[in-house]
């Protein structure tokens, strides 16, 4: 699982407003084949407070009647979406901006997910996990988080350390400039977890975790998730292998 939210080359402007995961969730479908749908029927049906309120197998012609019905998560079906993915994605964002996205896919290259991020997506989903994380992905982007699966997650990450090839560390401070509690947030960082969740780990306040982070991130000139997931890796704090091996 690859969780986060940044200020990137990606998504600049990614500071969403934080949904608490206990409200009522109003969540549709678009274009989801019959397989996956009855998948994620079934998963959402096991959710307390999650409510599918529609389902809808042409997407064309469904953003309209989907915003009628106002909800607050949508879950779309990339291989269902007829000409360019990321205009049709920045249509439905248009259509119901409060909205969250989570975009299905069997293949995408890294160019179509920073696409699909870009216009506006939530995050993505590997239908090859959407029986083990997609509850996961749904909790995380509710909460404001985007969310890549293992799978995508490890599809960016190979662009950055092709990069690295040779390199110390792109030229960043070493390692050992941090405080161990900065090493710690860093590490659990670049394993997918969330400032909340890094600081249930690690028994500290939410805001403290922060601040361990943006001082190791200074510390390390390092901008974005994306660089601090590059350095993790060149230094060796973490396996690409382990990315998405998380709980879900």
């Amino acid at each position: 699982m690859f969780c986060y939210n940044l200020a990137s080359p990606v998504g600049k402007n990614w500071q969403l407003a934080i949904m608490s995961p206990t409200r009522n969730l109003k969540i549709v479908l678009l274009g989801v084949d019959q397989p996956t749908r009855r998948i994620a029927r079934s998963l959402i049906g096991q959710q307390a407070n999650w409510n599918l309120i529609g389902e809808f197998p042409a997407v064309q012609s469904a953003v309209e009647s989907a915003r009628f019905i106002r909800p607050d998560f949508i879950v779309v079906d990339q291989e269902a979406i007829e000409g360019e993915v990321a205009s049709f994605i920045r249509r439905v964002v248009s259509a119901m901006p409060h909205a969250r996205l989570l975009v299905l896919t069997w293949e995408c290259s890294e160019q179509d997910i920073r696409a699909s991020l870009r216009a506006g997506a939530t995050g993505l989903l590997a239908k090859s996990e959407i029986n083990n994380r997609f509850v996961s992905a749904i909790k995380h982007a509710a909460s404001g988080e985007r969310f890549l699966s293992g799978r995508l997650a490890r599809i960016v990450l190979r662009r950055f350390l092709d990069s690295a090839s040779g390199e110390r560390t792109n030229g960043h401070a070493p390692f050992s400039d941090l405080t161990a509690r900065e090493r710690e947030i860093v590490r659990l960082i670049a394993l997918g977890n969330g400032n909340k969740q890094v600081a249930a780990q690690l028994g500290i306040a939410v805001r403290t975790a922060e601040v361990h982070r943006a001082n190791a991130m200074k510390k390390l000139n390092l901008h974005n998730l994306a660089e601090l997931l590059h350095f993790a890796v060149s230094a060796g704090l973490i396996e690409v292998a382990t990315i998405g091996s998380n709980s879900h």
